[in-house]
């Protein structure tokens, strides 16, 4: 692939995969990659701890292999999102998704009259480009998946290679003994289809986190909410509370989540999500 003629954007989200995109890139051929690269990162303050730092590495990595790069961060709070539109979406809809960093990248990327957005899905996630180009109709031509024949464990290698490191969420595995002991002492406060889910989950060697999404984020099954009881327990803390203030629930179902993190049942409008959009 020539990008030498093209104007470059890659949206990092603090993920292993858009960082793998920006490290491909930067390690093509003089003559084939651009001279000038945009950066754009939405952070978000329930980005796990590390990740502001971690891209930020990304970013001074870039800055030694291109002759140019264009930096542009946001700062954000889905939790802040969510009080001010008076609801926690339902999984199926994602304002905070399409308002906070889909629109603004797409803004951007006219602004600065960009040619091509690099976007850093994987073999895996295949569907998901198809999902992309549908959905964006002509504007998916100046999308670009150009690692879409890799897989997680290629970008897992890739950026430990180049930058030593990457965000400690990734680092947790379904059996890492501290944490198989806490879940089995934890499994009864799941639904029995929930814990048998976990089961087969717990001591394979796969990775807990897949994603470094907002903590917790709307689309989290029960199981992973209460895994950010182990791992960040100021971040679920912090998401009861909202659920408090607001009166819904977080997730797929309301009586999964009452039952589990809940103190009162609340009984939330069924159009909400649809009167927001």
């Amino acid at each position: 692939m020539n990008y030498s003629d093209k104007k470059v954007m890659i949206g990092l989200s603090a993920g292993i995969n858009s960082a793998a995109v920006l490290i491909w890139l930067g390690l093509l051929p003089e003559n084939n990659k651009s001279a000038i690269v945009h950066i754009y990162y939405a952070h978000f303050v329930e980005h796990s701890p590390d990740s502001l730092k971690f891209v930020h590495a990304l970013r001074d990595w870039a800055r030694a292999r291109f002759s140019n790069v264009v930096y542009k961060q946001t700062e954000n709070s889905v939790l802040e999102f969510f009080e001010k539109s008076k609801m926690i979406p339902h999984p199926a809809n994602s304002p905070c998704s399409r308002l906070l960093k889909i629109l603004p990248m797409k803004e951007y990327m006219e602004h600065q009259q960009l040619d091509l957005d690099l976007v850093g899905f994987v073999r895996e996630e295949k569907y998901r480009a198809s999902k992309m180009i549908n959905r964006f109709g002509d504007e998916s031509k100046s999308k670009e998946f150009p690692i879409i024949n890799e897989t997680n464990e290629w970008c897992f290698e890739l950026v430990k290679r180049e930058i030593g490191w990457y965000p400690v969420i990734y680092c947790l595995r379904w059996y890492d003994s501290a944490f198989v002991s806490w879940m089995m002492r934890q499994l009864h406060r799941l639904p029995e289809d929930v814990q048998y889910r976990v089961r087969r989950k717990l001591c394979t060697s796969a990775r807990v986190f897949k994603h470094n999404n907002c903590l917790p984020c709307k689309n989290m099954y029960l199981e992973e909410m209460l895994i950010l009881e182990y791992v960040f327990p100021s971040y679920l803390q912090n998401a009861i509370q909202l659920s408090e203030r607001l009166q819904k629930y977080w997730g797929r179902q309301a009586n999964p989540f009452y039952t589990v993190f809940g103190r009162n049942e609340y009984e939330p409008e069924q159009c909400e999500v649809c009167k927001f959009d």
